[in-house]
């Protein structure tokens, strides 16, 4: 797939996580080395040693280092002008916890918490649009929102981004800028007590592959898999920050 430099407003275009030390930084970036084959542009002290991870030379997630990291993938969303978007955010019962504050030479960055408690960002791109690639192996193919609450959460980002909130089939939600689906809006049948999340999806080559990796690297199969229109998931936790990661089949069932 060509290499991105551009992103739609309303779509995901860049993912991150925040740890707390540098040990966990480092074990984290070696992890996900290991599995995907990633490489890494490591941050200065001045940008808290926020490093960037590329497959094949392309960006495809940020680790950054501070108080409070809790190792959850967040998602955020492209805006041509990121004080709106904000605006809209809280409009909409969100709020706005971080920013909107410049990224020197990078672009604009906010943090926010939607109605269900679920965090991500807005990113108005300066020099950096974020994904150089995705919807392919080794980069991120899909985004869950999950929540108590799946009809306030479609009803908050479809008018937050402005696109289309579909359903396929009763009790599924997707996210649609016109033919493109970007996100589905589900329930969390998992714990209901556990906080709403973003869960952002990485594509393997194969999924059983994947999981034999995990699995040596230290990691723990939640679900060993589960078919999902067009392919199939596995879900692991990672051994640094025991956080739960979903993975997808590049293609096909397996």
């Amino acid at each position: 797939m060509p290499k991105l430099d551009t992103h739609p407003n309303g779509i995901p275009s860049w993912i991150d996580v925040m740890v707390e030390t540098t040990e966990q930084r480092e074990a984290l970036m070696n992890f996900y080395t290991s599995l995907y084959g990633w490489t890494w542009d490591v941050g200065g002290e001045q940008m808290g040693y926020y490093s960037i991870a590329n497959s094949d030379g392309a960006p495809v997630m940020g680790l950054g280092q501070g108080p409070g990291g809790a190792g959850a993938m967040v998602p955020y969303f492209a805006t041509d002008d990121i004080n709106a978007a904000a605006a809209k955010a809280t409009e909409l019962g969100g709020t706005v916890f971080m920013g909107p504050m410049e990224v020197p030479e990078a672009g604009t960055m906010a943090l926010v918490s939607d109605p269900t408690g679920a965090v991500h960002g807005l990113w108005q791109a300066g020099n950096f649009p974020g994904f150089g690639v995705a919807y392919q192996a080794n980069a991120a193919g899909w985004f869950d929102h999950a929540s108590s609450d799946p009809a306030a959460a479609a009803a908050y980002y479809q008018g937050l981004t402005g696109h289309s909130v579909i359903e396929p089939e009763p009790g599924m939600r997707v996210l649609s800028a016109g033919e493109q689906w970007f996100a589905s809006v589900s329930e969390n049948q998992v714990d209901q007590r556990t906080t709403a999340q973003w869960n952002s999806i990485y594509v393997v080559e194969t999924l059983e592959a994947a999981r034999n990796k995990i699995r040596e690297l230290g990691g723990t199969i939640v679900l060993e898999e589960m078919p999902v229109p067009g392919s199939a998931i596995s879900v692991f936790v990672e051994p640094v920050m025991n956080t739960a990661i979903t993975i997808m089949g590049a293609g096909s069932h397996e």
